[in-house]
């Protein structure tokens, strides 16, 4: 029902190199195939999510290549998925790790988290789509702030202008509050989640008229199934439904 993809390279602050990029590419084809999975949560382990540089908590993490990226990076294949994806950032999370954070559709930190683009300082550019989710999230303003200065938000910054939906208020609460979270998602119809993060997505590149038609479109469709009579036959009864996903 839940995937967790945990980033695994604490070592060189789990960097994301060609190997692991190619891996969450291909973890994400898998997940995609997967019509029992109704939440993915992506996590990292070590005390950093995923840090492009030096850093006072990993030493110096490794620059394997700088080189451009191919298109359909990670991030790209993890905003791609269906479901809903619950991002727990255990540490740290700066240039491509940060892109692969913004892909996501609620992240929750830890309060000792930072976040930031400092490839400029290297004439590195965002690659992944950190360009366009970033400002999407917090707005052009922030946007160009973090990109141009190389700017660190701390946690309860990001929090304050949209960056993360939620911060743990004690250390070791974050995996408490990730199954919290991920409870509250599963619990409702997975064929709505599924459609919310469709016209939230999709709306943002159309207009309020397109966006009103295409969240009217897919409320007719969801009248249709099991999923919508379990939900009115459950309130009724005056118990929690059992969806399906049908």
């Amino acid at each position: 029902m839940v995937a967790t993809v945990t980033l695994n390279r604490p070592e060189h602050g789990n960097r994301i190199d060609a190997e692991m990029a190619s891996e969450i590419r291909e973890i994400c084809r898998l997940i995609a195939e997967d019509e029992q999975l109704r939440l993915v949560v992506l996590t990292a382990t070590g005390n950093v999510f995923s840090v492009d540089e030096e850093s006072d908590d990993v030493g110096r993490a490794i620059h394997e290549n700088d080189a451009p990226r191919k298109p359909g990076g990670p991030a790209e294949a993890l905003a791609a998925l269906a479901i809903p994806v619950l991002v727990a950032l255990n540490g740290d999370a700066t240039g491509p790790g940060l892109e692969l954070a913004l892909a996501g559709d609620l992240r929750i930190c830890v309060s000792s988290a930072r976040f930031g683009f400092t490839g400029l300082a290297r004439g590195v550019l965002p690659q992944d789509g950190g360009t366009q989710r970033l400002p999407r999230l917090v707005g052009p303003a922030w946007a160009r702030d973090m990109l141009l200065t190389g700017r660190m938000v701390d946690a309860q910054q990001a929090l304050s202008i949209g960056l993360v939906n939620r911060v743990t208020d004690k250390p070791g609460r974050l995996s408490a509050a990730v199954a919290e979270l991920a409870a509250a998602i599963t619990g409702g119809s997975p064929i709505a989640a599924r459609y919310a993060k469709e016209t939230v997505g999709k709306g943002l590149d159309l207009s309020l008229e397109q966006g009103l038609r295409l969240e009217a479109d897919l409320n007719v469709i969801l009248q249709s199934t099991v999923d919508r009579v379990e939900g009115i036959k459950s309130f009724i009864e005056k118990r929690g439904p059992e969806f399906t996903g049908r």
